[in-house]
């Protein structure tokens, strides 16, 4: 009777064994991992990174009139820009920062209306700007997020103008504010790829010089900016992960 109980308590012992090895191997493959509490937009985190963007446009020109027709070539035009910026957290969703724009522009006048034969005059603009910026950050989920900003930038531009083969420097002050929506994707490692559309207003107050005649002038500009940017989130001097 001893040898029995004895026997039924191994087999007891070595089916609990078994059991607890049988249900510890879906139990492995059923759980998920729960998410990290830090996400990229939390508070006391950085961003720090860059946008680019870049557009063209040419246009042509077909004037009909008694005095005759002029076909041809009506400009063309192209921007460049680079702005990088550094922000702070200063709540979740929340940032505020200091941002420098680059812009790069480039024009040239197409054919003379008036039938004659001056040649193109071109014109190459170099604006540096800077400024603050503030965003806020909708979260559609721990990976994706819309934004909405909006930044004001300070600055001088030097802008070069040919004409008769004679070139002046003419040099501006400017002031910009811009604001618009755009859409994040964050990675695992505190990089993130985004894209922004911008309203731009600017005005620029140019002093020039032209021909011994000094000339004050005030231009404004509304136009729509596309742009593609990287960004980098951390926290103190760890990158965020999810």
């Amino acid at each position: 009777m001893k040898k029995v109980l004895s026997l039924i308590t191994v087999l007891m012992f070595a089916l609990a064994g078994i059991a607890q090895e049988t249900i510890a191997v879906p139990a492995q493959t059923l759980t998920v991992s729960p998410r990290k509490t830090s996400i990229p937009t939390q508070r006391g985190n950085f961003v720090f990174g860059s946008r680019i963007g870049f557009s063209a446009a040419r246009s042509s020109i077909d004037v009909q009139s008694s005095a005759g027709s002029v076909k041809g070539d009506g400009g063309s035009s192209s921007q460049f820009n680079l702005s990088p910026a550094i922000g702070y957290f200063l709540a979740t969703n929340f940032v505020v920062g200091i941002s420098m724009d680059w812009l790069r522009n480039s024009s040239s006048t197409g054919v003379d209306l008036n039938g004659g034969t001056t040649p193109p005059q071109t014109s190459n603009n170099d604006n540096l700007l800077f400024g603050p910026f503030i965003r806020y950050f909708l979260p559609l989920d721990y990976d994706k997020a819309f934004f909405i900003g909006t930044t004001v930038g300070f600055g001088n531009s030097q802008n070069q103008f040919t004409s008769d083969n004679t070139t002046q420097s003419i040099d501006n002050s400017l002031l910009t504010i811009g604001a618009g929506p755009g859409f994040t994707i964050f990675s695992s490692n505190g990089l993130a790829l985004e894209a922004l559309v911008k309203y731009n207003f600017a005005q620029s107050i140019s002093q020039i010089d032209v021909q011994g005649v000094s000339r004050t002038s005030k231009t404004w500009t509304n136009a729509i900016d596309f742009s593609v940017g990287l960004q980098y989130y951390f926290g103190g001097f760890k990158s965020v992960t999810k």
